[in-house]
């Protein structure tokens, strides 16, 4: 195996440690002294619920651990009938994968006590995952106090070795307890693998005090820090030397050694160098390099690595290694390079879970399995326990990596507040359309003057730049001032879109200018006049004026009637400037231009028109005053004669109510006033 050096930075608040292999990164710790982790620490918990349908129930740790735990019936003492173990290939435990043979809801029940010990951080949403099965490492092995089990990490190749280890720890250790010793324990001295198991041995008896007094749930062994636990499980007899930046952690690793691994002290050395120590053995340009999507291999090919939530996926891509006269052996090789830098890169960035790897196609089967074997060979350096799939005829690679602690990624990364993980957003484009269209929604909705949108600059550019013409068009659709106002305090895909409403002032402005009338909205009161906008605005009040009754018409037409004129068409305007000009009386003038709608039905209905003139005889007085207007539509100088003789419509206005008595009298003029109405509000 190739020498390594620890380099362990323990300044400010983070403490972090650096595995360097032949000068390369390889591994790294990193732990807040704010944020610890609590991977190994034994807690005395509390049942909260019991889950048949998961076989799985959550377990309170006390107040100290925010989320409950989740604890699997597999993990619970007595749950397969025997304590299944197998030797991992550091010496750690590992349960062997069998069906238990109790239901979860015959273990444990809620409010039930139990002891358990953290075996996977909370990560994300997910609380802390917790075993029954306790397990105390140590330098040279593992204590399984609840297990009868004594076995050797297959790291150890050596069958006499084994058979020594084996002999040894057997000889030691207190009856009824499991021992696993670690790849550490190859070639030690057997007083030094003996005192190991002494001190698991007394440790595990002072826990069980522990747990005695404790009455609720709470934290009971705490496991090394990480200065401590780097030492324990890292420091190898292929280690160079350790290298720590502080003298007080410096010391005290000195202490730790001296008393548990006393051969090593000598490796432990002090840096005193004036620039920080991750800078002086490079570690901080490779941190950056391991943190990007983007690794670059020798030949000149790249991996892209791309964690997702359910899997991780790394794609091998030659770039520009073009090889020299073979395409078959350019991919091989390039393949082959990848292998060792895909396993280096796993254990870097702590990557866990499953895995997919797409190497590049190779059309030769001996090809693909001597890259499946190189990809074999490679990850026997890697302390977690993977399982490999066969290379597919697709070039594919499907694995699993044993997760026990948080990815480099999610270590030192937090999720994008732009993207929100997503790793891109709609472009510039997409988001100028969403704000035409929410002005096009804005405008038809509500009662405003004005339409203010706030957006990025660069949406706020492309709209006044590219769509200008189309803003105009809804200006003039709506009428109503588009404004668009550029702030840096919105992200690119963030905008604000709303109305100022300063409607109250308008229709007197446009009543005065006689333009388009007061009937924007169909007039205030929802009266609205004819001609210009006031016709297409009364449609959408339609509903309302057909409705009323022939009373509320004939008050409208009379009180309206200086109103209606600001609404009327260039074409209607005429005859009744013609009309205002004779007559010195208000409400003279007024009747004629009030009932220039009415003239307009005879128009459209004629024969409507004739009926009431056939009918002259019978009711004279009004039948006189709806006579007039008609002329006056059909012919101009009639209009005219009807103005000259305006003292005689006088009259029928003053006696108004008379007007309403005769309509009620005679059914053929009731009949005819509603068609009127009808015509008026269309």
């Amino acid at each position: 195996m190739p020498e390594n050096t620890l380099v362990l930075n323990t300044e400010g608040p983070e403490t972090r440690v650096a595995v360097l292999e032949d000068g390369k990164l390889a591994e790294y710790f990193m732990e807040r002294k704010r944020d610890r982790g609590i991977v190994g620490n034994i807690y005395q918990g509390k049942i909260t619920r019991v889950l048949p349908g998961l076989q799985a129930a959550f377990v309170d740790l006390g107040p100290a651990v925010e989320k409950a735990a989740f604890l699997y019936v597999g993990e619970i003492l007595g749950a397969d009938g025997h304590g299944g173990f197998a030797d991992d290939e550091d010496g750690k435990p590992r349960r062997r994968k069998r069906p238990p043979s109790q239901k979860i809801e015959d273990l444990v029940k809620p409010n039930q006590k139990q002891l358990v010990q953290i075996v996977k951080d909370p990560i994300g949403m997910k609380g802390a995952r917790v075993t029954g099965y306790i397990s105390l490492p140590g330098r040279y092995g593992v204590l399984m106090p609840a297990v009868d089990h004594v076995g050797v990490s297959r790291r150890i190749g050596d069958d006499k070795e084994r058979k020594r280890l084996r002999d040894i720890i057997n000889d030691v250790r207190p009856k009824g307890m499991g021992f696993i010793a670690r790849t550490a324990a190859e070639g030690a001295e057997d007083q030094e693998v003996r005192d190991d198991v002494s001190f698991l041995s007394r440790l595990w008896t002072e826990i069980s005090a522990r747990k005695a007094k404790q009455k609720k749930p709470g934290l009971v062994y705490a496991d090394l820090d990480p200065v401590l636990r780097s030492i324990r499980d890292l420091l190898r007899p292929d280690t160079k030397e350790v290298v720590i930046d502080s003298e007080e952690q410096y010391e005290r690793t000195r202490k730790f050694v001296g008393a548990f691994l006393p051969r090593y002290v000598e490796r432990i050395k002090h840096y005193q160098g004036r620039r920080p120590i991750f800078d002086h053995y490079g570690v901080e340009p490779a941190l950056r390099t391991a943190l990007g999507r983007k690794v670059p291999l020798e030949s000149g090919g790249h991996l892209v690595i791309d964690q997702g939530e359910a899997l991780t996926a790394v794609d091998v891509n030659t770039g520009s290694f073009v090889g020299r006269d073979d395409l078959e052996k350019t991919v091989t090789a390039n393949n082959l390079e990848a292998c060792t830098e895909i396993a280096s890169q796993l254990r870097l960035r702590n990557i866990g879970g499953i895995i997919v790897l797409d190497f590049v196609d190779m059309e030769k089967s001996e090809n693909r399995k001597q890259v499946w074997e190189a990809f074999n060979k490679a990850l026997e350096a890697d302390r977690s326990r993977c399982n490999v799939t066969r290379l597919s005829e697709l070039g594919l690679i499907e694995m699993t990596r044993k997760r026990t602690r948080e990815s480099l990624n999610q270590l030192l990364n937090e999720q994008c507040p732009t993207c929100h993980g997503r790793g891109s957003i709609r472009s510039t484009t997409t988001i100028a359309n969403e704000v035409l269209r929410e002005i096009r929604r804005l405008g038809a909705a509500v009662d405003a003057t004005t339409i203010t949108v706030e957006c990025s600059p660069a949406v706020a550019g492309l709209i006044q730049t590219y769509e200008r013409e189309y803003i105009d068009a809804l200006e003039k659709k709506f009428h109503k001032m588009v404004e668009i106002k550029s702030t840096t305090e919105l992200r690119p895909q963030e905008y604000k879109v709303g109305g100022v409403s300063n409607i109250v002032e308008e229709p007197k402005k446009y009543g005065k200018r006689g333009k388009r009338g007061s009937s924007g909205k169909g007039g205030k009161n929802g009266k609205s006049s004819r001609g210009g906008r006031g016709r297409g605005s009364s449609r959408r009040s339609g509903k309302k004026s057909a409705d009323s009754s022939s009373e509320k018409r004939a008050d409208a037409s009379g009180s309206t009637a200086a109103d209606a004129g600001d609404g009327q068409s260039v074409k209607a305007a005429e005859p009744a400037a013609a009309a205002s000009s004779s007559g010195t009386e208000k409400p003279a003038a007024k009747k004629p231009a009030a009932k220039k709608p009415a003239a307009k039905k005879p128009a459209a209905k004629k024969p409507a028109a004739k009926k009431a003139a056939a009918k002259k005889p019978a009711a004279k007085k009004p039948a006189a005053k709806k006579a007039a207007p008609k002329k006056a539509a059909a012919k101009k100088p009639a209009a005219k004669k009807a103005a000259a003789k305006k003292p005689a419509a006088k009259k029928p206005a003053a006696k108004k109510p008379a007007a309403k008595k005769s309509a009620a009298k005679k059914p053929a003029a009731k009949k005819a006033a509603p068609k009127k109405a009808a015509a008026k509000t269309r």
